[in-house]
């Protein structure tokens, strides 16, 4: 099973054309790990995502204090308070339809990334949030 998923990894980043700007940007910690040893298992892959998403994560919680700092009246602020608890719970449940018992150890990889792309997505939307304005 595990060649078999390194077979697999090793296919798809030969087919992998380079990225685009509207790609998730991940940090280089997280790069030198998938590109180690300990990105080469399951577990591994996963200790990984898992150290991207706590960075990830912290990043999306700077920059969602920062936009709550640009607005400027109680109401704006309810409603990105709103917004940001329905994204929650979307990336939440869209990530989780990754994982399937019957789908192997892939799937547990998959529902992680999703979760880590998705939190990037959203923190640079934040980021951006009323920045011109």
């Amino acid at each position: 099973m595990i060649r078999l998923l390194a077979a697999v990894l090793l296919l798809s980043a030969a087919v992998v054309p380079a990225a685009r700007a509207d790609e998730p940007k991940y940090t280089p910690a997280y790069g030198k790990c998938m590109d180690g040893p300990q990105g080469q298992t399951t577990m591994g892959m996963i200790a990984c995502g898992a150290a991207e998403l706590k960075v990830q994560d912290a990043r999306l919680n700077r920059a969602y204090q920062g936009a709550m700092k640009r607005m400027e009246k109680p109401r704006q602020k309810a409603a990105l308070t709103k917004a940001q608890r329905a994204w929650i719970a979307f990336r939440d449940a869209d990530c989780a339809s990754y994982l399937d018992a019957d789908w192997g150890t892939l799937a547990r990889i998959e529902a992680n990334s999703c979760v880590v792309d998705r939190t990037i997505q959203r923190a640079d939307e934040l980021e951006a949030y009323r920045q011109s304005h």
